[in-house]
C-alpha cells in the first residue's frame, strides 16, 4: 500500500485534487474499487457533484487528452455507495449475518424512552429527525459518543474531564453507568427494541467494522481509498480507515491540520500536525482568499506553524486568465474591523452591500446563535437562513410570514386573484375574528382554482372587516420567536416585503452558521465575531479563527471582542 498525504491551506483545491485522482483511477479500476469518504453527507454530496460535473470532466479531458466522459457516466449508479460518509461506508461492509443488524433511529429512540423514561430527559415534545439531533438533545448521548470517539470507556473518560465539563453532562458517574447499561441492554435485546438482535449506533458501526474477524481487509475489494478532511477523523475512525486501507494499492489522505477543529470529538490535531508536516503533495495556490485576507490568516496561524517547524506556501487568489487559469493579477480584497453590529463607522457599508448586492454573506458564531446579528438583520429587513444546531437542515427566516405578507398585499391592495395554495396558507394563519363561518379544514380542501378578495368574502371564508387592514401582520396569528420580539418580527416581515415585493431575495444569500459547521464552505463576505464565551488553549483558538476568516472570497468583516475574551 502506498500512502499519499495531500495537504493545503484553505481554498487551495484539496477536494478538487481528489476529483482529479478519481478521474485518473477510473481509467484503471472499476468504480466499485474506488472509495471516497468524508465526514458529512454535505461533503460527500459535493465530491460526487464535482465528479459528475460536465465542466470538470471537460477540463480534465482538455488537460490530459484523455476521454473519460463515458467512464464517469457509467459509474454514476455506484457513486452513492462508493462516495459516501464514513459510517455509511462501514455499515455497508458489515457482513450479511445481518439481516440481524439495523441502524439506531427515531423509532428505536421512542421505544427506548418507553422502556427507560430517564432517556426522555430535556427532549420535550421535539421530534428527532436524525441521530445528530438525538445526540444533541440528551446529555448522555453526547457524553457516550464523545467518550467512544476518544477511545475511552465511560469511567476513564469521565475522570479526564474538568469540573465544569462534568457539570455540562448533568449526570454523576453512577447515573452515566446506569444509563449506559440500559442503553446497551436495549440495543442487544430484541424484546426491548422490537426490531433486531443488534441495533447499531454510529460508533457501533465503526467499531463492528474494525473489530469483526469476519471482515477481512483483502475481501473488501477496495483498490483505492481516499479520505477527505482527514484531520477530523476520530480515534475509532482512524482505526477503521487503517483496516480498510490495509489491502489497498493507494491510500490518499487529504486534509489540513491547521483546520482541525474537532479535538473534542476524538480528532487529534497534534498527531495530524506531525503527520502532515511534510506531505507527499502540498497544494500552494489559493483559489479563494484575496491578498489582504490571505495575509491576515497567515498571521493568525503562524505560531502554529512555528510550533511544528513548518511553513505552508499559500498564495493569494489571482484573477483567472482567458483559459481559466489563476495566472492573472493578484486580487486585493478588503478587511474591515468593527466594534459591533449596533454602532460603527463601517456598518453603513456592510448594510449597503447586504441590501444592494447579490453577494453571499456568512455571519459566523460560536455556540448559540448570535442575537446581535439576528437583531441587526431583522432591523435591516433582509431574509436570512440560520443553521439549526439541532438538525441537519437550514430554514429560511421566516419564509411563510414573508410569503403571506406578499400574497395578502396582492389580494387587498392590487385586487388580484390568488391561487388555492396561497389562499389556504393565508387562511390557516389568519386570526379567528377575521375568518368567516365557512372556514374549516374540510371546506379549505374544496378550494380549487384562483379567487379574489370579493369571492372570499362572499363565500364567507373571510369577514368583510379584513378590508380595513391592508397589512397582513395586523390580522395574522402570532408565531413567537426565541430570537426577537413579536413586534420586531412583524416589522422585519414588513421591511423585507417593502424592499423586495416580488420575491427576488427568495434565493437566500445571507447565512448565520456555527464556525464548526461552516468549514469547507465559502462566501463572498464573512462577518466574524471574535468575542467568545469559553476558555481554550491558544492553538485551538487560532485554528477556529483561521477557519472562520478563511471562508471569505472578497471581504472580511471582523467584530472586535467587547469582553476581553477573543479568538
Amino acid at each position: 500500500m502506498k500512502k499519499i498525504r495531500i495537504a493545503g491551506p484553505p481554498g487551495t483545491g484539496k477536494t478538487r485534487r481528489l476529483v482529479e485522482i478519481f478521474y485518473d483511477c477510473i481509467q484503471q479500476y472499476s468504480a466499485t474499487e474506488i472509495i471516497v469518504t468524508s465526514h458529512t453527507n454535505t461533503a460527500a454530496d459535493e465530491i460526487r457533484r464535482r465528479i459528475l460535473d460536465n465542466d470538470n470532466i471537460q477540463e480534465y479531458q482538455d488537460a490530459t487528452g484523455t476521454d473519460i466522459f463515458r467512464l464517469v457516466r457509467e459509474s454514476r449508479k455506484t457513486l452513492d455507495d462508493t462516495i459516501t460518509t464514513m459510517h455509511k461506508c462501514f455499515m455497508a461492509r458489515i457482513p450479511e449475518e445481518k439481516g440481524k443488524a439495523v441502524v439506531f433511529n427515531t423509532e428505536d429512540y421512542n421505544n427506548l424512552k418507553i422502556q427507560y423514561p430517564l432517556f426522555d430527559f430535556h427532549t420535550g415534545s421535539r421530534e428527532f429527525y436524525s441521530l445528530d439531533m438525538l445526540l444533541a438533545g440528551h446529555p448522555f448521548f453526547k457524553f457516550h459518543s464523545t467518550a467512544r470517539d476518544n477511545g475511552f470507556d465511560t469511567v476513564k473518560f469521565y475522570w479526564t474531564l474538568s469540573f465544569e465539563e462534568k457539570r455540562k453532562y448533568k449526570y454523576t458517574i453512577t447515573e452515566l453507568l446506569r444509563l449506559e447499561k440500559d442503553y446497551n441492554n436495549f440495543k442487544s435485546n430484541i424484546k426491548l427494541n422490537q426490531r433486531a438482535e443488534k441495533t447499531l449506533d454510529f460508533q457501533d458501526m465503526i467499531e463492528h467494522f474494525t473489530d469483526s474477524d469476519e471482515i477481512k481487509s483483502e475481501d473488501l475489494g477496495i483498490k483505492i481509498l481516499m479520505v477527505d478532511e482527514a484531520q477530523d477523523s476520530s480515534i475509532i475512525q482512524r482505526a477503521a480507515e487503517k483496516k480498510m486501507a490495509a489491502a489497498v494499492e493507494y491510500f490518499y489522505k487529504a486534509g489540513d491540520p491547521d483546520q482541525a477543529l474537532f479535538g473534542f470529538a476524538g480528532a487529534d490535531p497534534h498527531e495530524f500536525h506531525i503527520e502532515f508536516a511534510h506531505p507527499e503533495e502540498e497544494l500552494k495556490q489559493g483559489f479563494r482568499c484575496p491578498r489582504v485576507i490571505n495575509e491576515y490568516c497567515k498571521q493568525i496561524i503562524k505560531p502554529v506553524w512555528d510550533r511544528y517547524g513548518y511553513e505552508r506556501v499559500w498564495s493569494p487568489r489571482r484573477e483567472l486568465d482567458k483559459d481559466g487559469k489563476p495566472t492573472g493579477p493578484i486580487v486585493e480584497g478588503e478587511k474591515f474591523e468593527m466594534m459591533s453590529l449596533e454602532q460603527d463607522p463601517h456598518l453603513a457599508e456592510l448594510s449597503k452591500r447586504l441590501k444592494q448586492t447579490n453577494e453571499t454573506f456568512a455571519f459566523t458564531y460560536r455556540g448559540n446563535e448570535p442575537k446581535e446579528a439576528i437583531r441587526y438583520l431583522t432591523k435591516l429587513g433582509v431574509p436570512f437562513k440560520i443553521a439549526d444546531k439541532h438538525s441537519r437542515f437550514q430554514f429560511k427566516y421566516p419564509t411563510t410570514d414573508i410569503k403571506n405578507q406578499r400574497e395578502y398585499l396582492k389580494l387587498i391592495r392590487e385586487k388580484k386573484k390568488l391561487t388555492a395554495a396561497s389562499i389556504k396558507r393565508i387562511l390557516k394563519n389568519t386570526l379567528p375574528e377575521y375568518v368567516g363561518k365557512n372556514y374549516s379544514e374540510e371546506n379549505l380542501e374544496k378550494i380549487v382554482g384562483s379567487y379574489d378578495i370579493e369571492w372570499l368574502i362572499k363565500h364567507q371564508f373571510l369577514n368583510p372587516i379584513v378590508k380595513k387592514s391592508d397589512d397582513f401582520q395586523n390580522i395574522k396569528k402570532i408565531n413567537k420567536s426565541s430570537y426577537i420580539s413579536t413586534i420586531e418580527m412583524k416589522n422585519f416581515v414588513r421591511r423585507v416585503v417593502e424592499y423586495d415585493p416580488v420575491g427576488d431575495l427568495e434565493k437566500t444569500r445571507i447565512f448565520l452558521e456555527n464556525i464548526h459547521t461552516i468549514k469547507g464552505k465559502e462566501f463572498d463576505n464573512c462577518i466574524v465575531d471574535l468575542a467568545i464565551h469559553r476558555e481554550e488553549d491558544d492553538f485551538t483558538k487560532r485554528r477556529i479563527k483561521y477557519v472562520a476568516c478563511s471562508r471569505a472570497i472578497k471581504t472580511l468583516w471582523i467584530i472586535k471582542s467587547r469582553n476581553g475574551m477573543t479568538l
